[in-house]
């Protein structure tokens, strides 16, 4: 599977999200604003973060591993 995103470009933008939560009223307006910044889609984001929470056990799901 063609990848646009490096590794190193999820991390950095998980760690911006992570970073502007505080900034921002809920976390829709965090993804939109660091996906913004960053030239990516809000979907992108959003689905990067819901799977590092899966992946780490704050939400119920199947991790990756």
């Amino acid at each position: 599977m063609n990848q646009k995103y490096s590794l190193e470009m999820r991390e950095r933008a998980l760690r911006m999200l992570d970073e502007a939560r505080a900034d921002h009223p809920n976390l829709m307006t965090a993804v939109r604003h660091v996906a913004g910044l960053l030239g990516m889609s809000a979907e992108t984001l959003r689905v990067w973060h819901r799977r590092r929470e899966i992946d780490t056990g704050h939400r119920a799901g199947v991790p990756t591993d």
